[in-house]
């Protein structure tokens, strides 16, 4: 006889449902990662998806040590290859990932199921720092499901049904959304106890602190929103939607710098001034999208700002003291017309030009200016400049090198994109003694009537020129000399007609009505869902809990925590069958057993004629039990239908007052 030994289930081998479920909710898991990873991971997975099939078909071993360890060595190497070798979100997502996929290898028993499991819940929650939209919200939802049916597959054994798991994972799933809500209204916002650089593998997206003439057409290929817009005054012409983020005041013969660089924000002095407003203000609040730059957005010229973590900065902008890495919000008032704070320390700097480079213009701008008395007359005659000669306004430029860039654009090539004239033109005031500057930041945006906000794409990215006169900086764009129609339209629509091959395919298909009107509607989804995330407060939950239960307390809080929970327990339990509510008896058996309970129950060999000849014969007055007799008879020999509910109780109530009668 052989003898037999317990198998504790922790350690016994999975069964083929749970191979199956494992490598299914794998699969999900990468396919949410996979825009922010490298593309070889699906090879990965392929690998690991091979070694599964093999174990599904019964070849349960472990692979040798020399292959696992070659695994981890290879990917570690792969991950640096793909430039995921800094300390970031990134890099520790990808790792975390790569041991998810490699832990594949070797995942033969129950624990080792559950353990990949217990990572796949946490990948789950992982994702949420990629995105927070509604999406990212149901894609959640959708592994945290997959990973629970997992779990009861692997721990289920071989007797596991694909449709009882679909039920009951679906069942708990549902379950846990009133302690999520409940979780969301009222645990405080805490600070995070440590955080992972977010910065994408460095990707920045948006304005950066330095702009050379052919580099912002780059980001007019891409639709992405930048910011949104929800104006608290009456909404201002569109001619007025400039939205200023870099100041840019040092140049070098090819780029525009920023004096304030975000490289070094060490650097920065404290606490600046911004102008002052002249006139009815302009307010609004702005939902900026994280762009791994430190630069706030503001209509021109911006007076007021509401911002957390934020710095206002002498040249007449602000900027966030950390990168932004996550959805921001913050509030702002602008003026059409400003006082502007003492400038001295500015004007002698945006005068400056390298001793070299770009002659020819210099001298071309000395003498035009030699035409005109005045420097406002001499900039209305460069914008007419501009108009008259054969400027074209294009997003897809030549490539003007070298330290004669500028002066070959403007005197021969002619062809450029909104940097190219807003560089020429600030090089040209500097040249005759104009102080001017270069503002990197937006023009234009979508209004969104479905939400009444203002959307605002990296599409509608543009360079304008400010100058200084009559003792304040003025706006000067060189684009609106060029291409008049830019100021009052967006990018995509001025170049619809004209030039669509410039525009990315995207863009295009954008312009379907239909497309366009959906893609609206979602945007506006968005919105609501950020402005409903990022404004609440513990204080609106809080005065909710005062209105139903009266003046706040811990105490209370818990009591309905606790309450809520013990709800949510008992409808699982009843939901799952793992507790079950006595059933009320059918007829007969609900009045034979009340008659057991008033007059005695019945003999073992006792038949249901006998036992009530026998109740009969002990109760002579009570002659309502052999009409009960012939009921129950019925009910069990001719089927229930055949005897109304109403009939038993009408014969228990007579036999009720029977008994009530004669017990005296």
């Amino acid at each position: 006889m052989t003898e037999t030994h317990y198998i504790q289930p922790h350690q016994r081998a999975l069964h083929q449902a749970g191979l199956k479920s494992l490598l299914l909710v794998q699969f999900l898991t990468l396919l949410a990662f996979l825009p922010y990873l490298p593309v070889w991971f699906l090879l990965v997975y392929g690998l690991v998806g091979f070694w599964r099939w093999r174990a599904v078909h019964g070849q349960l071993r472990k692979p040798p040590f020399t292959v696992l360890l070659a695994a981890v060595v290879l990917g570690l190497g792969a991950l640096l290859a793909s430039g995921l070798n800094r300390y970031s979100l990134d890099s520790a997502v990808a790792l975390c990932l790569l041991g998810y996929l490699l832990k594949s290898l070797e995942v033969l028993r129950r624990r080792d199921g559950i353990f990949q499991v217990y990572l796949g819940y946490f990948l789950a929650g992982v994702f949420l720092l990629y995105r927070f939209d509604p999406l990212a919200a149901l894609i959640m939802i959708g592994l945290l499901f997959f990973n629970t049916l997992a779990l009861q597959a692997v721990t289920a054994g071989g007797s596991f049904s694909w449709r009882y798991g679909l039920n009951q994972s679906s069942v708990i799933l549902l379950a846990a959304i009133p302690i999520m809500v409940a979780g969301y209204l009222f645990f405080p916002r805490l600070p995070p106890l440590w955080q992972i650089p977010n910065d994408q593998r460095g990707a920045q997206t948006g304005m950066t602190d330095e702009i050379t003439p052919g580099s912002v057409e780059q980001l007019a290929q891409s639709v992405a929103p930048v910011f949104r817009v929800a104006f608290e005054t009456p909404l201002p012409a569109r001619n007025q939607w400039y939205w200023r983020g870099t100041t840019l005041s040092i140049f070098d013969g090819r780029s525009w710098k920023a004096e304030y660089s975000s490289a070094n924000p060490f650097r920065w002095p404290p606490e600046a001034e911004l102008p002052s407003g002249l006139g009815p203000a302009i307010s609004y609040s702005v939902i900026m999208e994280n762009s791994g730059q430190r630069w706030l957005y503001f209509l021109d010229w911006p007076t007021t700002l509401d911002a957390q973590n934020s710095l206002i900065l002498p040249d007449g902008r602000a900027a966030s003291r950390d990168p932004i890495s996550t959805v921001l919000r913050y509030r702002a008032s602008s003026h059409a017309r400003v006082n502007w704070p003492d400038q001295s320390r500015f004007i002698q700097a945006n005068l400056r030009l390298p001793e070299r480079g770009n002659e020819r213009l210099r001298q071309w701008a000395k003498t035009l200016r030699q035409q005109y008395g005045t420097d406002l007359e001499f900039i209305d005659a460069l914008m007419d400049h501009i108009r008259n000669e054969d400027f074209y306004y294009t997003l897809q430029p030549p490539g003007y090198e070298g330290n004669q860039s500028l002066a070959d654009f403007w005197l021969t090539g002619r062809r450029g994109f909104c940097s190219h004239y807003a560089s020429a033109v600030g090089y040209i005031l500097r040249s005759v003694g104009i102080p001017a500057r270069l503002v990197g930041g937006y023009l234009g945006g979508t209004y969104n009537p479905n939400g009444d906000y203002v959307q605002v794409r990296q599409m509608e990215a543009h360079v304008w020129v400010e100058v200084w006169l009559d003792q304040a900086w003025r706006r000067l764009d060189p684009t609106a000399a060029v291409a008049p129609g830019r100021v009052e339209m967006n990018l995509d629509t001025l170049f619809r007609n004209s030039q669509p091959g410039d525009l990315s395919l995207l863009s295009r298909i954008g312009s379907i009505s239909l497309l366009n009107s959906l893609n609206l509607y979602w945007d506006s989804v968005l919105y609501q869902w950020q402005v409903l995330i990022l404004d609440y407060e513990n204080d609106v939950a809080k005065a909710w809990f005062e209105a139903a239960f009266g003046r706040f307390s811990p105490l209370k809080l818990a009591i309905a925590v606790l309450s809520l929970m013990a709800l949510v327990g008992l409808v699982m339990a009843l939901s799952l069958g793992m507790l079950t509510l006595p059933r009320r008896k059918r007829e007969p058996f609900r009045s034979l057993s009340r008659i057991e309970r008033w007059y005695g129950v019945r003999g073992e060999a006792e038949t249901l004629r006998s036992y009530f000849q026998r109740l009969a014969g002990q109760h002579p007055h009570h002659s309502a039990l052999l009409v009960l007799a012939g009921l129950a008879e019925r009910a069990l020999y001719q089927g229930v239908q055949t005897v109304p509910k109403r009939d038993f109780d009408r014969v228990l109530a007579q036999l009720r007052q029977q008994r009530r009668q004669h017990s005296r």
